[in-house]
């Protein structure tokens, strides 16, 4: 079966559509590196933006359509309760209560 065609739904976005095409199942957005040249983000695709996980940068749109097949799925956003930042280490506090 044929892939289908980058569907644009704005002027730097695509949607990508596998089978089975009840939904997208990617995103891809045009951007601008730091050199002037256009670059092409692949996202998994998930009704919440939050919710998509980039999965590659590509130098054309048809590269990034390459790259996608139809076995993509969104990555579960994982919570994390006052965890802080990623790497962080716990902040150490003086006697008093105050930082170190």
């Amino acid at each position: 079966m044929a892939r289908a065609e980058p569907i644009q739904i704005e002027a730097d976005s695509w949607m990508l559509m596998r089978n089975p095409s009840n939904h997208p199942v990617a995103i891809v957005n045009r951007i601008t590196d730091t050199t002037g040249e256009a670059r092409f983000l692949v996202l998994t695709w998930h009704a919440n933006p939050a919710m998509r996980r980039m999965t590659g940068i590509y130098i054309s749109l048809e590269d990034a359509d390459s790259s996608v097949t139809s076995d993509m799925a969104p990555v579960e956003r994982v919570h994390r309760m006052n965890a802080g930042p990623p790497n962080a280490r716990p902040a150490q506090h003086s006697p008093n209560g105050r930082r170190a």
